[in-house]
């Protein structure tokens, strides 16, 4: 494993609210970030940072930390390179396969992680459909489901189940 220990020599840094400098440190706390392999060896950043004080009066945040520009994100343990390669894994591959091609470049997550990572990703807002279709089906001897499909992409809207009897066809249900 490669380690690298940093810290950060700017003195004044812009508030993330209002965006006044500042100068003040509150504290310091090592922040731990993943980063791409190098030479196949898995690389850990060490990275020491400030938390500062926000003096504006018009500002609601009292302490803030500082953000290394193209190297950290607010509450990210990777860098942004890395968190690209990871992205575009559960994209492309997604469970066992994402976990797979993570392994071989040094980046060990499970499938199930990859997978959590894919479903935080924000779903297209979805379209009116312009047609819609009713489809009446029966999985099992008792158990009846009715599916809304929309007729120009043929992709399901909404799916319903009866246990028991079709409304359709027995109103009593």
């Amino acid at each position: 494993m490669v380690r690298i220990a940093a810290c950060t020599h700017e003195l004044t840094v812009a508030c993330l609210d209002c965006g006044r400098g500042s100068a003040r440190v509150h504290s310091r706390y090592c922040r731990t970030l993943a980063d791409v392999a190098v030479g196949g060896r898995p690389v850990v950043i060490g990275l020491s940072v400030r938390r500062l004080f926000c003096d504006s009066r018009g500002c609601a945040r009292r302490t803030f930390a500082e953000q290394v520009q193209g190297l950290t994100v607010r509450y990210q343990r990777r860098s942004p390179l890395l968190q690209h390669l990871v992205e575009m894994a559960r994209v492309l591959l997604a469970g066992r396969g994402g976990a797979r091609l993570l392994q071989i470049l040094r980046v060990p997550l499970s499938r199930t992680s990859v997978l959590f990572h894919l479903m935080r990703l924000p779903l297209s807002p979805a379209a009116t459909p312009r047609v819609l279709g009713v489809d009446d089906f029966a999985p099992y001897a008792d158990i009846y489901g009715t599916l809304l499909v929309d007729v120009d992409t043929w992709l399901p809207i909404e799916q319903r189940r009866a246990v028991g009897c079709l409304a359709a066809h027995a109103p009593r249900c």
